[in-house]
């Protein structure tokens, strides 16, 4: 694991970490949905006194294995899993897909269903592929 100290820090809402979606997350997923909220680009935005911070990238967030790997140590199960969470929860949704064969990022954009989630609710999941590997039969 390589320490890489960034400068500057992250903002997370209120409303974020005080929902129930939140506090039902279990794992690594709090820390997941973290490290991505500190991937967000921000600008300012309006006239001089009443700017604003703007996120400039929230709806193209790219979720990439490897870096997670490489910079946090985290295993590809464990990201599987946070993802899942955070995805069922309402707090990402899926731009592209990605896939591992074709060295396709996955991109994400961060989503604000999270506030109307209720235990039971699932809001969105990867889809499956039937990947089928070596002299694999369907059984009849």
């Amino acid at each position: 694991m390589t320490k890489k100290y960034k400068s500057g820090g992250t903002f997370i809402e209120r409303e974020l970490f005080e929902s129930k979606a939140y506090l039902s997350l279990k794992g690594f997923a709090p820390q997941l949905l973290t490290l991505v909220l500190g991937k967000r680009q921000f600008k300012m935005e309006g006239r001089k006194g009443k700017q604003k911070r703007a996120c400039m990238n929230c709806e193209s967030l790219n979720i990439t294995y490897v870096e997670f790997k490489n910079d946090f140590g985290i295993s590809q199960p464990k990201m599987t899993r946070a993802i899942d969470q955070l995805l069922a929860k309402g707090f990402l949704s899926i731009v592209h897909p990605g896939g591992a064969f074709r060295k396709d990022k996955a991109v994400y954009s961060l989503s604000t269903n999270y506030i109307i989630w209720q235990p039971g609710t699932v809001f969105e999941s990867r889809k499956r592929e039937n990947i089928k590997r070596g002299f694999c039969k369907p059984k009849k």
